[in-house]
């Protein structure tokens, strides 16, 4: 593949993140949620307004910062023999590109499921203070265990924009995202990251990545922004989104389903002339490979310390000879 053609589909992978993020964008600008009725006396609808603990600014910062730092790091430092810096830094791309579409997936859906829902948040009678088109409210007897569907809200305190985000509880976004990213990046990790200081360190950082991302999403708990069956929505939602991601878009266990079909690294090693065989045994040794059945057309497992892409190979191109390229290609990778 030339390298103009290498361009050509990273810039087509960026415009359709791009496009994807656009499409979630203007879910959010333009189109309105459901608006879904209440009853009067509901007591999850009856918490008072809290200030958030995580703001919505500071998760988009997590999910993007985060996750691409923590990439860029074990990219660009990993030890792999022979890459130059150019093959690093095309192999970051590919790792972070693969990962902001999956977010940008996930923040899709997540913005889908709450404008067809509509489902109120916790805080609705203190934000909204609704009034009924007769000029009364929920606080008259006449109105108690009455659904109420055509209503506007009176609190004066309250902007335009929080008044649409009363009505999209369901799922949490917060707990989508942060579940997603803080498990891709566990996921990430456990096929990326070597240590050798101690083998309980990755499992560390990885209990503390989804921990966090844990901990984040209980928040919008109890700062009443969402019912506990909506986080655990957006909880199961970005958890589905970053085993998609890391299996089927990443690709990170390609070295392991090559190793399940019984190959092993050895496979993309050249066979070794010793300058003391005989012709003989060099001209037997031919005739055994073109036989039926030989090992001739078995193709290559990925070495132990290669994933998703192909640095081995880029980095041995005598290696990367013509009958192994239609095999990678058929995953999604071309030495």
């Amino acid at each position: 593949m030339s390298k103009y053609t290498k361009l050509a589909r990273g810039f087509c992978d960026l415009l359709i993140w791009a496009a994807l993020s656009g499409a979630s964008l203007l879910l959010h600008k333009l189109v309105r949620p459901f608006r879904r009725g209440f009853f009067c006396g509901d007591e999850s609808l009856g918490y008072p307004m809290r200030d958030s603990t995580i703001g919505h600014e500071l998760v988009i910062g997590l999910v993007l910062g985060v996750p691409t730092a923590v990439i860029a790091v074990v990219e660009l430092f990993k030890q792999l023999p022979g890459s130059r810096p150019t093959q690093r830094l095309a192999q970051l791309y590919r790792q972070a590109i693969c990962y902001l579409f999956g977010l940008a997936m996930c923040t899709f859906a997540t913005m889908l499921s709450k404008l067809c829902i509509g489902r109120l948040r916790p805080h609705f009678f203190a934000v909204c203070q609704p009034m009924l088109p007769d000029g009364s409210g929920c606080q008259d007897a006449q109105n108690a265990g009455r659904y109420i569907d055509a209503f506007t809200c009176s609190n004066a305190n309250m902007s335009d924009f929080a008044f649409k985000q009363l009505n999209q509880s369901f799922p949490s976004g917060h707990a989508s995202l942060m579940m997603y990213a803080m498990l891709y990046l566990a996921i990430y990790l456990q096929v990326a990251l070597s240590t050798r200081v101690s083998k309980l360190l990755k499992h560390l950082l990885q209990f503390l990545f989804v921990m966090f991302g844990w901990y984040v999403s209980l928040t919008r708990i109890t700062d009443y922004y969402h019912h506990w069956s909506d986080v655990m929505a957006g909880a199961a939602l970005g958890v589905v989104f970053a085993w998609l991601t890391a299996v089927f878009v990443t690709d990170l266990f390609a070295n392991r389903r090559w190793a399940k079909n019984g190959y092993s690294a050895n496979t993309l090693r050249k066979p070794q002339v010793s300058p003391k065989s005989s012709s003989k045994s060099q001209a037997g040794g031919a005739a055994a490979a073109g036989a039926p059945g030989a090992a001739q057309g078995v193709p290559p497992a990925l070495p132990a310390y290669t994933f998703g892409t192909l640095p081995y190979l880029a980095a041995h191109p005598a290696q990367a000879q013509a009958q192994y390229a239609q095999t990678y290609h058929n995953y999604g990778y071309v030495p």
